[in-house]
Parts: C-alpha cells; sequence; structure tokens
C-alpha cells in the first residue's frame, strides 16, 4: 500500500509511473477531490453535499471553463 498526493492526474498517470519502476497497480482509491474526502462515510454509502461544499465545487468548475 503506497499514498501518493499528485495536484492533477492525467489519463493512467499512477500506472505509468509505477510500470516504469517495474510495479502493478492493482487498485486505486481516490481519497479525496476538490477538498472532499470520504472520511467517516461507510464504503459503498454515499451523503449529500452541504451548500459550501456544492458552492467549493461550482467554483473549481467555472475556473476550468
Amino acid at each position: 500500500v503506497i499514498g501518493i498526493a499528485i495536484h492533477e492526474g492525467r489519463n493512467r498517470q499512477i500506472h505509468r509511473m509505477f510500470e516504469l519502476l517495474g510495479y502493478e497497480v492493482k487498485t486505486l482509491d481516490r481519497i479525496a477531490y476538490a477538498g472532499l474526502t470520504y472520511e467517516g462515510l461507510p464504503r459503498g454509502k454515499w451523503r449529500l453535499l452541504t451548500n459550501t461544499e456544492l458552492k467549493n465545487l461550482k467554483k473549481i468548475v467555472n475556473m476550468d471553463e
């Protein structure tokens, strides 16, 4: 198990990086995106986003346009 933090991931970037080092990536698990985490949320469950979380996501989407 290895933890990696990247700012922006390109398509299959982690797979390619580890392939060059001679390792196979069996699974990836994104633990955070745009300030959102699933801390305290059981696997397979979901929750509604707060108004603040929605506003932050909308800011990120508008920056990409």
